[in-house]
């Protein structure tokens, strides 16, 4: 089964904030999961996916826009990024059409992180 952890994160956001709440809400992650997210948030996403040993895929808000299944909605994500849910969008579009949310956005300190996984 392959598995994708979508992440979102705030200017204020640091890698560690990030990894913290992946190991809070992920109990364990296959080596050959990815780690996905909006493009602007690629230094904050490149430590994450370093650390954790996984493949990083980055997304533009276009992108992330148009994907279908997402269960949160956020305006002010929306109004400041283009995309209504940047981890949920972000998880499931690196493993395509197929794909479902097996963990909704979950929240921590300046970011949030979803999991979606391709039966």
């Amino acid at each position: 089964m392959s598995c994708s952890i979508g992440i979102g994160c705030s200017s204020r956001a640091v890698a560690s904030d990030v990894i913290e709440l992946i190991q809070r809400c992920v109990s364990e992650i296959a080596p050959d999961s990815v780690v996905a997210t909006l493009d602007r948030c690629s230094s904050i996403a490149e430590a994450v996916a370093a650390v954790l040993g996984l493949r990083l895929v980055l997304f533009p808000a276009s992108v992330l826009s148009h994907v279908r299944g997402i269960q949160s909605h956020s305006l002010l994500a929306a109004s400041t990024v283009g995309t209504a849910n940047v981890a949920e969008a972000a998880a499931l579009a690196s493993l395509g059409p197929a794909a479902r949310l097996i963990l909704p956005r979950q929240t921590g300190r300046f970011c949030t992180c979803a999991v979606a996984v391709l039966p």
